[in-house]
């Protein structure tokens, strides 16, 4: 049965390297369970991780963040960034923990498939697959859970999964979007690649599906972008802002200096602007 995580039943042993880059195949004898949500996509299932609490008697709507990518080219081999290989599922269960309890509202972490605990390939991220099993797993969260509207926060790559989702979905209430990499295409023709950094040529494209956000958007979209950002830089950002603008759809757009050496973590910022947000917006 699907719950939250019991933080002392949580291994303290930091997250698999070798996991992320050669992915996590989803047995048939997986399911639901505490921190775990069982989803099919194409008949195929996988398994997706989360971590998080909600306070008794707090106001129900969470607060739903979507991490940025765990992996990095290094010496052109792709391997497991810093972050994840020091990182436990005891860190990120009292992580979530202490943000609830903070603000006194539901918080998830809701783990991207191949990271974190949940089966499937990272490596395939921002392809369809990728959005279609987050889309599922927050269908079956909110059902069981019974919130009536999602807030969602995303990071780098978990920003290109809020602005796919936002496309995709109608109850969202305030979605923040950092150091996004909302305009993939874009981001290619600046880096001179001929295909998405992960080698896939059929990525979904955020920018390509505003129309869509169009026809029910969130109540807030707030985007955070630094405009020294090394990563993904302030103009493959700010494009998919201004598509959303031309098609009606109202943006928040903060600039603001990320931390690293790369100027491009703003995820604190986010988590912060949406908890803000909703506390001088809903009960």
């Amino acid at each position: 049965m699907i719950s939250f995580p019991n933080l002392t039943d949580l291994p303290t042993t930091p997250f698999s390297g070798a996991d992320v880059v050669r992915g996590v195949e989803c047995a048939t004898s997986d399911g639901d369970g505490p921190g775990r949500v069982r989803v099919e996509v194409d008949g195929k299932p996988d398994v997706l991780a989360f971590y998080g609490a909600a306070p008794e008697a707090a106001p129900a709507d969470p607060v739903i963040f979507l991490r940025g990518d765990a992996v990095e080219k290094r010496d052109g081999e792709v391997v497991a960034n810093e972050w994840y290989v020091a990182t436990t599922a005891y860190d990120v269960q009292a992580l979530a923990e202490q943000f609830s309890a903070s603000f006194h509202r539901p918080y998830v972490h809701l783990a991207r498939p191949g990271i974190l605990g949940s089966s499937g390939h990272h490596l395939d991220r921002r392809r369809p697959r990728e959005v279609a099993l987050v889309d599922a797993a927050l269908t079956r969260l909110k059902a069981h859970f019974g919130w009536r509207r999602l807030n969602l926060v995303g990071q780098s790559g978990g920003g290109h999964l809020v602005a796919a989702l936002i496309a995709r979905r109608d109850d969202v209430g305030c979605a923040v979007i950092t150091s996004g990499n909302t305009a993939v295409a874009q981001r290619n023709r600046e880096n001179g690649w001929s295909a998405d950094i992960t080698g896939h040529t059929d990525f979904l494209d955020p920018i390509d599906h505003v129309a869509e956000v169009a026809r029910h958007p969130p109540l807030q979209i707030i985007a955070l972008t630094d405009p020294h950002d090394q990563r993904v830089s302030a103009s493959v950002q700010t494009a998919y802002v201004e598509a959303l603008r031309r098609v009606g759809v109202a943006v928040d757009h903060r600039l603001l200096p990320a931390t690293g050496k790369l100027r491009h973590d703003l995820q604190l910022p986010g988590i912060l602007a949406a908890f803000t947000w909703l506390a001088n917006h809903s009960a």
